[in-house]
């Protein structure tokens, strides 16, 4: 059922997830979530590209081809990859401007330290 990188990028997954919930550093936490979205990215175009399947690409000539249908691979998950990538690079972005919002403001990358000077300093709220 599962191959062996589909099982790879579930594991790269977990572990960034892990690493995602532990990280005290803001600039980790944000590694964190691109090797998040690299791992489903890669299982997913592992599921799209499987062995012995052709590319869903059919010619004139290849009408009688249209029988072995279960032998033509998906093309849904790599078109869907591709607005992943696009909206993965929009939330980094995002991320990054945060990250450079904060650090000016507090001077430093660490969510614990973020958190006592926001309660010592009586930050307004916006």
């Amino acid at each position: 059922m599962f191959e062996i990188l589909d099982v790879f990028a579930i594991a790269v997954f977990f572990i960034s997830f892990f690493g995602l919930i532990t990280s005290r550093n803001i600039i980790k936490s944000i590694v964190c979530l691109l090797t998040m979205q690299a791992a489903v990215i890669m299982f997913w175009l592992f599921v799209g590209s499987r062995t012995g399947v052709r590319p869903p690409i059919i010619d004139a000539d290849d009408l009688g081809y249209l029988s072995q249908l279960p032998e033509i691979s998906d093309p849904l998950p790599q078109a869907l990859m591709l607005t992943t990538i696009i909206i993965g690079i929009c939330v980094i972005a995002v991320n990054i401007i945060m990250l450079n919002t904060l650090f000016k403001k507090y001077k430093t990358t660490d969510w614990k330290n973020m958190s006592t000077l926001s309660k010592e300093d009586n930050v307004e709220k916006y």
